[in-house]
């Protein structure tokens, strides 16, 4: 019966006062916690976003349809775009000039007073390098002007935002001309891009030597792909090379069969320039020219070439 015997030994052991070692004090020492490595990341480039291009191009076809250069309703959409640069941070003025008596789209409409919007971001330099990018906010008297062109400038004041947060190589003017629909003052004579002339007539000298190219967006808003127009020159050969590089379908043409728009006053004084395009349209100059024909993927095709366009090119 050796069991019992166990047990006892084991309460024993348990129940037992232990003996208590006398240690050696040990000296504090005071260790200083390792230094945080602060390790920069790359702050990653805002997207374009196609959402915001189609609400502004929705805004201006509601509150101003048919706003041909000189009517009210081409006043009403330049304040819309005026207070979009304003609540970016941009330094915003208009930039009146005188539209002549004549037809736009066979339609006759008098002469009289329009205006550009500019935008220039704070501290603004502009006898150094610099690049225009713009559009025109006008249309013909009887479209609402959804793809032609609301879809320009609304692409605009989204690169705009783009360029508040982060930094362009080379600084930019934003632009929204008037008057470039053609107004026909008799069978033989016509006038068209008026306020991309205007902006150019008013430049001083020195801010025209600083102007080293410009980027025209007009009618992007419904396409299969990107079609850049323009005189063959780097502005032209960047856009098409950053297409391909993005993988989006793109044509380059040097011109276009009976085409015009603002970028043609920039190449006639000399400035290098080219235009995104989405090409043509059976709802051009119609009433149909409606929120119904802007196709989102076309607009975000186009922004994605324009903004890693004016994100990264120097001239």
């Amino acid at each position: 019966m050796r069991k019992p015997l166990v047990v006892l030994a084991l309460l024993a052991a348990c129940t037992a006062t232990p003996k208590v070692a006398t240690q050696t004090p040990v000296p504090s020492v005071s260790i200083s916690p390792s230094p945080t490595t602060s390790v920069s990341r790359p702050r990653a480039v805002p997207a374009f976003s196609a959402t915001n291009v189609a609400r502004t191009i929705r805004e201006i076809v509601t509150r101003a349809p048919y706003r041909v250069a000189g009517s009210a309703a081409y006043g009403v959409a330049g304040a819309i775009v005026e207070a979009k640069f304003r609540a970016l941070g941009y330094t915003v003025t208009r930039q009146p000039f005188s539209v002549p008596a004549g037809k736009v789209n066979l339609i006759p409409v008098k002469a009289g007073t329009t205006f550009n919007v500019v935008a220039e971001a704070p501290g603004f330099d502009p006898t150094k390098p610099h690049l225009v990018v713009g559009g025109h906010l006008d249309s013909v008297p009887n479209t609402p002007g959804a793809n032609d062109d609301a879809s320009g400038p609304a692409v605009i004041v989204e690169l705009a935002r783009l360029a508040r947060l982060s930094r362009t190589r080379m600084p930019i003017v934003f632009v929204a001309f008037s008057a470039e629909e053609r107004r026909r003052q008799s069978p033989t004579q016509s006038e068209y891009a008026l306020g991309s002339k205007a902006y150019i007539a008013a430049m001083s000298r020195a801010r025209a030597r600083a102007l080293k190219g410009m980027i025209n967006i007009d009618m992007v808003g419904a396409g299969p792909d990107v079609q850049i127009i323009g005189s063959t020159g780097s502005i032209v050969a960047t856009m098409y090379s950053i297409a391909r590089r993005l993988g989006i379908p793109a044509e380059a043409h040097a011109t276009i069969s009976q085409g015009f728009s603002d970028h043609i006053s920039f190449q006639a004084a000399g400035i290098p320039a080219g235009w995104l395009w989405a090409g043509d349209n059976p709802t051009l100059h119609t009433p149909r020219d409606t929120m119904a024909v802007i196709q989102p993927a076309e607009l975000g095709r186009i922004g994605r070439v324009a903004w890693e366009t004016i994100r990264t090119l120097r001239l």
